[in-house]
């Protein structure tokens, strides 16, 4: 039996959602802020997105999830689609909510779908973890623009297979995950509204 990976995503997504909602709300009286302050963020990078609680002037904590597919036509190996959910903390060298330079963590949980040329499935999940710097443009209307780049390593294991024909393609498959596992170099842009 074959598990619909989006539709587990889905549900995962909203329930954590849900939780890190409630804790935002419920938890920012306790931080002292005033009405004045903007407390959230919500950024996007169109395959992945971002709900971002300000925790002060330069510390944030928050969700972030995404999912996505892409054609690779690679060494037997046809498509991959990966998604994800998970944490991240945000610090800012001079303020959250101000051009400024910053360093992200992103601690996530992850499943990775390849299809390989034969129409077999590969499943595979796992953690992973990236580091990310760059600098943040913040507009009077709320509106910012955030560029970095950094590492992601990923520690996604196979989980199943359907298997559509002998070829070995399975092989082809484990191997694409292990040469994505560590990418020393990703770049990031995300658009975000800060309320």
């Amino acid at each position: 039996m074959e598990i619909n990976l989006t539709l587990l995503y889905k549900m995962k997504v909203k329930n954590y959602l849900v939780f890190v909602i409630l804790i935002l709300f419920t938890a920012s009286p306790l931080f002292g802020q005033s009405d004045n302050d903007k407390r959230f963020s919500f950024r996007t990078a169109l395959v992945a997105h971002a709900l971002t609680y300000n925790l002060d002037k330069q510390n944030g904590v928050g969700f972030h999830f995404g999912q996505f597919t892409t054609e690779i036509n690679e060494d037997n190996v046809k498509t991959l689609e990966k998604s994800f959910y998970g944490f991240n903390y945000a610090y800012s060298f001079d303020c959250i909510n101000c051009d400024s330079y910053f360093v992200v963590t992103f601690l996530n949980n992850g499943s990775s779908v390849i299809t390989t040329v034969d129409g077999s499935t590969y499943t595979y999940s796992g953690w992973g973890l990236s580091a990310v710097g760059g600098y943040s443009w913040y507009f009077e209307n709320d509106i910012s623009v955030i560029l970095g780049a950094g590492p992601i390593y990923s520690s996604e294991s196979k989980e199943s297979g359907n298997i559509k024909s002998d070829k070995g393609f399975g092989k082809d498959a484990d191997e694409r995950m292990e040469k994505i596992s560590f990418l020393p170099l990703v770049p990031l842009l995300f658009v975000g509204f800060s309320f």
